[in-house]
C-alpha cells in the first residue's frame, strides 16, 4: 500500500510539474489574474473530481468520511495556508514537486511547512481549547442539509464549477506567459 502511495504521489507531482502548477512564477501570475490558464486547470480538476467522487459514492465504490467542522480552527488554518501560499507561490503539493526539481525556494517552503507543523504539534495543548472546542458544528454536508444523497449536490457543484470555468474562458483574455513575464 505504501508503494502505491509513493507511485501515485510521484505521478501527481509529475502532473503538477508538466502543467506548470509547480512553478511559483506562474502561480503568482494566476493569483494576480495575469494568466488564468492554471486557474482553469484547477477548476477543471475540481469539477471532474467532485463529479467523480459523487458518482463513485452513489455506486457504493467510495466511502466519504466527513471531518468535524471546527470553524475557528479551519479559519485560522486557512489564513496561515493563504499567507504561506501568497508569500511563496507554493501550496504543499507544488512545493514538494518543485523541491524534487531542485528549486531552493520550494525547499525553504517545505522546511517552513514542516517547522509550522512541529510548532502546531507543540502548541496543541494551548490551541485545542482556543480553536477547536468553541464553534464546533458536527459533520455538516450539503447533502445532509438537503436530505439527499451526495450525488445531487456533487453533480450540481461540478456543474457550477464547469459554468464558472466556461465564463472564465469567455470573459478573461489570456495573456501569453512570456508577455506576462515581460510586463513585470
Amino acid at each position: 500500500m505504501l508503494l502505491w502511495g509513493l507511485l501515485i504521489g510521484a505521478a501527481f507531482g509529475a502532473v503538477l510539474v508538466v502543467s506548470g502548477l509547480a512553478d511559483a512564477r506562474r502561480i503568482f501570475d494566476m493569483l494576480r489574474l495575469r494568466d488564468v490558464s492554471l486557474m482553469k486547470a484547477i477548476f477543471a480538476a475540481l469539477a471532474a473530481g467532485m463529479a467523480g467522487v459523487a458518482l463513485l459514492d452513489a455506486a457504493g465504490l467510495a466511502h466519504l468520511s466527513v471531518k468535524t467542522l471546527h470553524v475557528l480552527a479551519v479559519g485560522t488554518g486557512g489564513i496561515v495556508f493563504g499567507l504561506g501560499f501568497a508569500l511563496t507561490g507554493y501550496c504543499p503539493g507544488s512545493a514538494l514537486a518543485a523541491s524534487a526539481q531542485g528549486r531552493r525556494d520550494a525547499m525553504a517552503t517545505v522546511a517552513g511547512g514542516l517547522a509550522g507543523t512541529g510548532a502546531f504539534a507543540a502548541l496543541w495543548p494551548v490551541l485545542e481549547p482556543a480553536l477547536v472546542k468553541p464553534l464546533t458544528f458536527g459533520k455538516p454536508t450539503v447533502a445532509t442539509w438537503l436530505g439527499t444523497s451526495t450525488l445531487a449536490p456533487g453533480l450540481a457543484g461540478a456543474a457550477l464549477i464547469a459554468a464558472a470555468l466556461w465564463l472564465l474562458s469567455r470573459k478573461v483574455r489570456e495573456v501569453p506567459h512570456s508577455a506576462a513575464a515581460r510586463s513585470r
